[in-house]
């Protein structure tokens, strides 16, 4: 099950979690996690993409996402426009492994480029080198910009994203990634009230060769609608008192567990479509609320602050260990789990109860 994004991070830059992750003797045990900022029936949507692996793990050769059956899209932004931002962890084999951050803008590319087709003949299944967009995530590493090119198609009733790392043995700094996010606003439109799955296929290095006998799955279940109501309600002056609700489409919410993020900073929880380290992480430790009944509603009661501090709940930790239908590639691959998509709420700033004046 995978604790292990939070225990991945503490081991590499900080710490992350997530939900259901490999076994960790396993050679190769990716993991898709995808967070949508809105989960209402024919809403447009920002996305949120967390993939990683283990840190001992062979090294990624390629990441293909499919966006779920019966979502919509729009893909004719121009060449140049800023459609999200890119955030990584990576482990620095040319500085025996030392972790370091990547970020920068995800920009559209101009599919008619030299560069970008012969990229796209080395990367993208069947060697294709026209594609309907590609994403230029345009990162820097020690100071050095890197673009990895994700290249964009539509197949069927899926958005396909195609993305291909090289070797560590020959990317600066013997770079291999550990973690990323990026996001993506504009493009992606739910469909329908319904059961969703993004789905994500990953194919590892052995040594300088990609590994297509290795390629495994990790999906996304997505419920339409789906959310997760947080607001503050009358409490004695010593508490501080919230009251809410998780609705999943789909999913019977009974059973689990929130987390309660509180810091002295805006935005507390962590947000997969906010791209960053605090967007991975969060600003604190979070606390598990109580295990929630079958509707889905909840009461917290916290001791009253001392200073003015933010609250926000989260949903995450959660998934399956087991995958729903046959693979989005149409090959019989194996996929080691399924997480929920995680919800962050709007935050709560609570102030200190002002401080009585005293009679003389």
């Amino acid at each position: 099950m995978k604790n292990s994004l939070r225990l991945l991070l503490v081991a590499s830059v900080g710490a992350i979690s997530l939900a259901f992750a490999g076994s960790a003797l396993a050679a190769f045990s990716p993991f898709l996690t995808v967070q949508q900022s809105s989960s209402k029936a024919g809403a447009g949507t920002t996305v949120g993409f967390v993939m990683g692996e283990g840190q001992t793990d062979d090294a990624l050769a390629k990441a293909t996402i499919f966006s779920p059956a019966g979502y919509g899209n729009t893909l004719t932004q121009a060449p140049g426009t800023t459609i999200g931002k890119a955030y990584a962890v990576v482990d620095a084999g040319a500085l025996a492994g030392a972790p370091l951050p990547l970020s920068g803008p995800v920009v559209v590319g101009d599919p008619n480029d030299a560069a970008i087709k012969v990229a796209s003949g080395k990367c993208r299944t069947g060697g294709a080198t026209t594609n309907t967009a590609v994403w230029l995530l345009k990162v820097s590493l020690a100071g050095q910009e890197l673009t990895i090119y994700d290249f964009v198609n539509v197949a069927g009733p899926y958005v396909t994203q195609e993305i291909c790392l090289t070797p560590p043995a020959i990317t600066p700094q013997q770079a291999k990634l550990v973690v990323a996010d990026f996001s993506i606003k504009g493009v992606f439109t739910n469909g329908p009230n319904g059961q969703y799955q993004w789905d994500g296929a990953f194919t590892p290095y052995n040594g300088m060769t990609p590994n297509a006998a290795g390629t495994t799955e990790w999906r996304t279940y997505q419920g339409i609608p789906s959310s997760l109501t947080f607001k503050r309600v009358k409490s004695k002056p010593s508490v501080v008192t919230f009251s809410g609700k998780l609705s999943v489409g789909g999913i019977t919410p009974a059973g689990i567990q929130l987390d309660l993020y509180k810091g002295a900073t805006a935005l507390p929880a962590p947000n997969f479509t906010t791209p960053g380290l605090l967007g991975l992480l969060g600003s604190g430790k979070p606390i598990k609320t109580k295990k929630l009944k079958a509707n889905g509603k909840f009461t917290i009661t916290r001791p009253k602050v001392k200073k003015k501090t933010w609250f926000q709940l989260r949903l995450e930790d959660y998934g399956f260990n087991s995958c729903d239908g046959p693979s989005p590639t149409g090959l019989p691959l194996p996929c080691a789990g399924t997480d929920l998509a995680p919800i962050t709420s709007a935050q709560i700033k609570v102030s200190p109860p002002p401080k009585k004046k005293k009679h003389k």
